[in-house]
């Protein structure tokens, strides 16, 4: 056989070799994607988490013209409560407080900008300082002048407030009457993170390749699920976290639009905000998840020693999406701080 022949043969049977690893490994996800449906439709929260509480949708508009979307629920006349939700989240996170809550309270639900059916940065602004504007904007047009609401947030969602806080101070002193933090951190967010944990000796390394990470905004591959649903447990989901939980976290990291996943990483990652805490000196519940990988416990105990007025709580089994995964201590304790700052003191 010749030489150019070889060659040939070598390249056909290179490409069929790999043609060959392709379509194992494409049949390997589509059973796997097969075998996760089952399990997802086999539990009992499934039915639960596809039936999304309808509130009364409200356009808001942001200082540089961006459009986000809120949804109000409950009596218009009962106390305000504001739900901020995470990065790649929306505000169907608050999926169970929201069945508990809005009978008796007002709870407002919005979607950061570029998320769920908020619009996407009208001028690409992603920075921290834009985001607690939207906050604000969503505060001056939620809560009713003159009262004052409970503010909570998960994640990203509750580094918004701390921003908002220390950006908006005649606000959040007029409008805050207690806090609730939940799943989050205010610095040092990839130095702590147990993602990215390793010897103390590669600390520099750890921070840019979590950076890079946090930034990356490459459109996820064409078939997906099964790596990302387990990434997705993997990151940010406890032990005990359901089948059912593992794919609505899923399907809402993979909606969040590539670029617009990169801009807030990059904004995570260089988020530093310890000094925002002292325009926090209302009421404040911080909750940490023992299995949190993203935001560890240590960050609430850190905010806890700061805080004048807080109260920390740390859940066992549970990773970064308590919402969820223990939804009813999250409730309790934004019923808690409701009760003690909102209602009417009789006598």
């Amino acid at each position: 056989m010749s030489t150019t022949r070889q060659k040939e043969s070598g390249r056909l049977g290179a490409g069929m070799l790999a043609s060959a690893v392709v379509g194992a490994g494409v049949a390997a996800g589509t059973l796997m994607e097969g075998r996760d449906r089952r399990a997802v439709l086999a539990d009992p929260q499934h039915a639960e988490l596809a039936r999304a509480p309808q509130g009364r949708p409200l356009a808001v508009g942001a200082p540089d013209g961006t459009t986000l979307h809120a949804e109000v629920f409950g009596p218009d006349d009962a106390p305000t409560v504001v739900l901020a939700h995470g990065w790649l989240c929306t505000g169907r996170v608050w999926h169970h407080q929201l069945r508990a809550l809005t009978g008796d309270l007002r709870v407002v639900a919005w979607d950061l900008r570029g998320h769920g059916k908020s619009a996407r940065a009208a001028t690409g602004d992603y920075s921290t300082a834009a985001l607690a504007g939207d906050l604000a904007a969503v505060i001056d047009r939620t809560v009713p002048a003159g009262q004052q609401a409970v503010v909570v947030g998960h994640s990203m969602g509750a580094m918004v407030m701390v921003a908002w806080a220390d950006a908006h101070p005649e606000q959040a002193r007029a409008t805050l009457a207690g806090a609730v933090l939940v799943n989050t951190g205010v610095e040092q967010l990839v130095g702590r993170s147990r993602i990215f944990a390793g010897p103390a000796a590669l600390s520099t390394a750890r921070e840019a390749v979590g950076r890079r990470v946090l930034g990356w905004a490459a459109p996820w591959p064409s078939h997906p699920r099964p790596l990302v649903s387990r990434l997705v447990a993997a990151a940010v989901l406890g032990p005990d976290a359901s089948p059912a939980q593992v794919d609505f976290c899923t399907r809402m990291v993979m909606d969040v639009p590539a670029e617009v996943r990169g801009a807030f990483g990059a904004t995570l990652a260089s988020f530093d905000l310890a000094h925002g805490l002292e325009a926090l000196t209302v009421p404040t519940v911080v909750i940490a998840g023992e299995h949190d990988r993203l935001t560890p416990p240590v960050h609430a105990r850190a905010m806890a020693e700061v805080l004048p007025r807080a109260t920390l709580v740390e859940l066992p089994t549970v990773g970064h999406m308590a919402p969820l995964e223990s939804s009813a201590e999250v409730t309790g304790a934004i019923r808690v701080v409701a009760d003690l700052v909102l209602r009417p003191v009789a006598g």
